[in-house]
C-alpha cells in the first residue's frame, strides 16, 4: 500500500531500516537493497495480527507455525492483559517453537472477572477474578487504583502464567523421561521507583541451551 504512514500505522522504515545511499554505493560489491532486511543472519518477517481473536490464532497456526520447520523463538515483551495467555498458547500448541520468553505487563481488565471467566492455558486453569483489575495507561498517565496495590495480583498473574507453560511433568514429582523441556521464572530488576513488573518467564524444549540455564546468559 502506498498510502501515507500515519502515527498509528506499522512503519516499515522503523522495522527494517534504510541503508544510506553512500554506504550502499561504497560496499564491495555495492548493495542493491535499500533496507537492512537481506543483511540480517536471521530473517524478520512482520505480520500485524489480533491474536486475541481465535480465528487469527488458527490462521497463524495454519499459515505460519505449520509451514515453518523451525526452530521458532517466541519473544513476547510487555504483553498487556490476556495477550500473555495467547503467547503461552503459541508455545504450548506448536512443537516447533523451541524457545519462549514472556515479559507480562498489565493485568487483565475487570470485564473478564465480571463474566466469571476461567482462564485455561496448557493443563492449568485459574479464575479471572484472582488476577483482574481496573486501571489503564493513557499516554503514559495511569488511571486506576494506586499501582502498588496491584503488586500481589501481578505476582499471582505471573505465577499462573508460569504454571500454564507446558514442558511435561511437573518438576516436584517429575521423571526425567517425561520432561520435554525446562522452564524458569526470573526476576530481573528493570523497573524502579515503585515499578514491580520485573518478572520474566523462560521456557525451552529439549535439547536445552546450556548457557541459558546455567547462568551464563
Amino acid at each position: 500500500c502506498n498510502s501515507e504512514v500515519l502515527p498509528h500505522h506499522m512503519n516499515w522504515d522503523h522495522i527494517y531500516g534504510q541503508i544510506p545511499q553512500e554506504i550502499r554505493e561504497n560496499q564491495i560489491p555495492p548493495i542493491d537493497d535499500i533496507s537492512y532486511f537481506t543483511t540480517w543472519p536471521i530473517p524478520l518477517h512482520t505480520s500485524k495480527q489480533d491474536i486475541k481473536q481465535s480465528c487469527n490464532q488458527r490462521q497463524m497456526k495454519k499459515h505460519f507455525f505449520n509451514r515453518t520447520k523451525g526452530p521458532i523463538l517466541v519473544l513476547a515483551v510487555h504483553l498487556c492483559g490476556t495477550l500473555s495467555l495467547r503467547a503461552v498458547d503459541f508455545f504450548n500448541n506448536n512443537e516447533n517453537v523451541k524457545m519462549f520468553c514472556l515479559k507480562p505487563c498489565c493485568l487483565p481488565g475487570m470485564v473478564h472477572a465480571q463474566r466469571d471467566e476461567i482462564f485455561t492455558i496448557g493443563r492449568h486453569s485459574f479464575p479471572a477474578l484472582d488476577v483482574c483489575s481496573n486501571g489503564s495507561f493513557t499516554k503514559n498517565n495511569w488511571s486506576g487504583p494506586p499501582r502498588w496495590h496491584l503488586e500481589k495480583k501481578f505476582d499471582l498473574w505471573s505465577d499462573n502464567l508460569y504454571k500454564g507453560v507446558d514442558v511435561g511433568a511437573e518438576e516436584e514429582n517429575s521423571n526425567e523421561n517425561f520432561q520435554t523441556g525446562r522452564k524458569e521464572k526470573r526476576e530481573i530488576q528493570i523497573q524502579v521507583d515503585g515499578g514491580f513488573q520485573n518478572t520474566y518467564l523462560l521456557a525451552e524444549r529439549n535439547p536445552l541451551t546450556a548457557g541459558l540455564w546455567n547462568g551464563e546468559i
